[in-house]
This record gives C-alpha cells, sequence and structure tokens, in this order.
C-alpha cells in the first residue's frame, strides 16, 4: 500500500498561500507546485483574451512577474489570496500586451477565439450551432467591460469576489456588469 501525502508528514492539499511562503524562503518545489496546480486554467484565460499563439509567451511573463514580486505577496493584502493575485498578473499583462497592439482591435479577436473554442464538435445538431453563432454575435457587441466580466466568470470560472478584486473594483460594480451584459444578451438573442 503506497504512503499518503499525509503519513510522509506533508498536508494532502496544501494551501496556495503557504506554498507562497515556501516560495519565499527559496522552495522551488513550491513554486512547481503552484505552477502545475494553475496551468491549466491561465492557460485557458489567456488563449481566451489573447488567442493561442500569444498565451505561451504571456503565461511565461506572467509566471516571471510572480517570481519577481514572490517576496512583495501577503495574502493579507493580496485580496483574497493567490489565485486573485495571479489572475491580475495574467490579465495586467494581457492588458499590456492589448496596448502594444491595439486594445480594442484584440479584443474582438479574443472573442472570436473563444467562439472558435467552443464551437460544438461537427456532430452537433444544427440549431445549436446557428444558437452559439448567435451567442458569440451579441457577445462581440457588448461593452469591453461586460465582455471581460463574463470571461472571467463563465470561461475562467472565478468568483464575484475574485473579479472585482483582479478588476480593481467593487463587487457591486462587478456584479452589476454582469447583470447588464446578461439583459442585454437576452435582448440581442431575441
Amino acid at each position: 500500500m503506497p504512503v499518503s501525502e499525509t503519513q510522509s508528514g506533508t498536508s494532502a492539499i496544501e494551501s496556495d498561500e503557504s506554498l507562497m511562503r515556501r516560495l519565499q524562503k527559496g522552495d522551488t518545489a513550491a513554486g512547481e507546485l503552484l505552477v502545475e496546480r494553475y496551468f491549466q486554467p491561465l492557460m485557458r484565460y489567456l488563449m481566451r483574451l489573447a488567442g493561442n499563439q500569444m498565451a505561451d509567451e504571456l503565461l511565461q511573463q506572467t509566471w516571471l512577474s510572480v517570481l519577481d514580486n514572490a517576496a512583495k505577496f501577503d495574502p493579507r493584502s493580496a485580496g483574497g489570496g493567490f489565485k486573485p493575485w495571479l489572475f491580475r498578473i495574467a490579465t495586467n499583462k494581457v492588458n499590456d500586451h492589448w496596448r502594444s497592439r491595439g486594445r480594442e482591435r484584440s479584443a474582438k479577436e479574443g472573442l472570436k477565439r473563444i467562439a472558435d473554442d467552443e464551437m460544438p464538435h461537427a456532430g452537433f445538431r444544427l440549431e445549436g450551432t446557428e444558437q452559439q453563432l448567435r451567442l458569440v454575435k451579441a457577445i462581440e457587441q457588448l461593452p469591453e467591460n461586460q465582455k471581460q466580466v463574463l470571461m472571467l466568470r463563465y470561461y475562467s470560472g472565478m468568483k464575484f469576489v475574485e473579479i472585482a478584486e483582479l478588476l480593481g473594483c467593487p463587487l457591486n460594480t462587478a456584479l452589476g456588469r454582469v447583470h447588464k451584459a446578461m439583459i442585454r444578451l437576452k435582448e440581442l438573442m431575441k
């Protein structure tokens, strides 16, 4: 019978904040665990926002920034812990990328990539495909701040508290943006 992690002296699931404390003390294995834990969700988020070609580069920039700023990380001031802090860094990297390429054009390209990634397989019923295309077109018509909240919530699975912290806005603002986006989407889908 294999020895479980708890029997070997470490907890089964170590918190992100505990891993960051270890990383701050120079434990590179803790950093590797954080990368392993967040690689997929962070990569999906970056791919949806910046496209497949830029996602790898932005992922590397994000983790380099985490390493560069690890000593400054304080879970009490990070507003929700490591995950919102990490995604805030990634969002800042994407925003820098948008500014360098033309923010509006890249945002629209990112939404088209989301639609491409989320398109149903070839055997999917025609009605479903048409509905999906209508939804993508409706999302494209939303203001950028509403699109961003929708992507963070529904494509990255973040909680509204995390989204508010990530965007640096009050919780009610994030909730209001998604509420307005949903109302507008319903109107556009009629």
